[in-house]
């Protein structure tokens, strides 16, 4: 729950009001100031501080001071008089009306001065682009002055030469009357009389401009509209974290500048528009490291852990030769890598990052995070124990299952086998009396038939 700061001082003159409120190491960066034109308030850590003023005052002219001890509102007031009271002693419901009447107008006055604001940059926006227009218009007009003057030269030095070409032509026709000369003496005259032509005009290399392309692959009409539709979105999207790049003047567009807007953005916990920023700044300079390092802070508050990974790993590349100069930078970018690594649950790789960091540079809140991945990693390693436990039990349940079974197939195969014998010795019994009943029957039958032979023989 926060702490509500009730206890204050207060003092005034016709013209200024001053409150006083007791909270102790504030620091400047992290605490939360609003001032309106009947309302200040702020926010430091779990501390909260607020007073719903008695009268208007001058918020342009207002500001806050913060030291060790206590935070400082000098304020102006809007009318020169004193007050009675710093406070409107009104019931409590109606002073919540006109905290929230007061915080709807301040509300509205910071949204017209972002619209005149986003006003002023379209109009400077709309002079450069006409100021482009009218440089491009003048350098083209100087242009085509040159090309005309070079092809009046070059046709001026081509008439000269056709011209003593001719007249050369007619004093050759005009002594074809002249007596005959001889021809050393001839040749020699007319050698003297031929005229040089003028040299060719020196060769010259124009610079051609080609237009600017956002996507890698050629320009083509079909996918034209879908291009167009892609980049407006994209622009609508950096506009809406607060950073475009296309509105940074050209006198702005330097490391030092860029970074000082994206530690902008982080304070004001715009996190997007402070990754737009750095990334801007690493596409126009992409050896400056103090991008690379803001840029994974940035991720890192946005949960972007993949990114942290690769935009630490970048900066230590850059950070070479290690030197003590550079030693708090890649300790930064070690401990900010294995808290990454950490949470993306590489929980030994994240540990040796971060107690190599902490070798480099004590830090409490790395030394937090290993004390954290170390009871995790602890974690981790009992409950995959417990898993291979647990697997090593169900493979031996496995085995023996698998080890009766055997020992059952074994047993029923010894059985069919001694089914099998003795249906085999019935077999072989019933056949052999078979056998011998019918042995029996022939001798029978033979005997028979001796009997009936030796009558035949007898009657005969």
């Amino acid at each position: 729950m926060p702490i509500v700061i009730k206890d204050f001082k207060w003092k005034q003159t016709p013209q200024n009001v001053t409150i006083q409120a007791p909270i102790r190491k504030v620091h400047p960066a992290k605490a939360d100031i609003f001032i309106a034109s009947r309302y200040v308030k702020v926010t430091y850590d779990r501390h909260f501080f607020e007073v719903l003023l008695f009268d208007k005052i001058v918020t342009d002219r207002s500001k806050c001071t913060i030291t060790d001890d206590e935070v400082v509102f000098e304020l102006e007031k809007e009318e020169a008089k004193d007050w009675p009271l710093v406070e409107p002693d009104l019931p409590k419901k109606e002073k919540l009306q006109l905290k929230a009447q007061v915080l709807e107008e301040a509300y509205k006055d910071i949204q017209k001065r972002s619209e005149d604001l986003a006003g002023k940059k379209s109009e400077l926006k709309r002079v450069a682009v006409q100021k482009q227009i009218e440089t491009d218009t003048s350098i083209r007009g100087k242009i085509e002055t040159i090309k005309k003057e070079e092809e009046k030269n070059a046709l001026g030095d081509l008439e000269e030469w056709r011209k003593s070409v001719e007249k050369y032509r007619a004093k050759q026709k005009s002594s074809k009357h002249l007596r005959k000369i001889p021809p050393k003496i001839r040749e020699e005259n007319v050698e003297a009389k031929i005229e040089e032509p003028a040299p060719l005009r020196a060769s010259r290399t124009l610079e051609v401009d080609f237009s600017v392309r956002e996507f890698p692959t050629p320009c083509r009409e079909s996918m034209l509209e879908e291009e167009n539709k892609w980049l407006t979105k994209q622009a609508e999207a950096r506009r809406s974290a607060g950073f475009v790049s296309e509105d940074i003047r050209p006198e702005e567009k330097n490391p030092q500048y860029i970074q000082a807007k994206g530690d902008e953005f982080m304070k004001n916990r715009n996190y997007l528009g402070a990754i737009s920023a750095y990334s801007y700044g690493i596409k126009i300079s992409k050896n400056f490291v103090d991008f690379y390092i803001r840029r994974a802070e940035a991720h890192m508050a946005v949960g972007n852990m993949n990114k942290v990974v690769r935009d630490c790993s970048s900066a230590m590349e850059l950070l070479v030769p290690p030197v003590p100069s550079n030693q708090r930078q890649r300790a930064l970018c070690t401990g900010r890598r294995g808290i990454a690594l950490c949470k993306l649950g590489m929980l030994r790789q994240g540990i040796d990052e971060l107690v190599f960091s902490l070798k480099l540079m004590p830090n409490a809140e790395f030394m937090e995070a290993l004390d954290h991945a170390r009871k995790d990693y602890e974690v981790q390693k009992n409950e995959e124990k417990k898993a291979e436990e647990k697997r090593r039990e169900e493979d031996g349940v496995q085995r023996e299952r698998e080890s009766e079974e055997e020992k059952a197939g074994r047993h029923k195969e010894t059985e069919n086998i001694g089914n099998g014998n003795g249906n085999n010795e019935r077999t072989q019994t019933k056949n052999g009396i078979a056998g011998k009943q019918k042995t029996e029957e022939q001798s029978n039958e033979e005997k028979k038939q001796g009997v009936t032979n030796q009558d035949v023989e007898e009657k005969s």
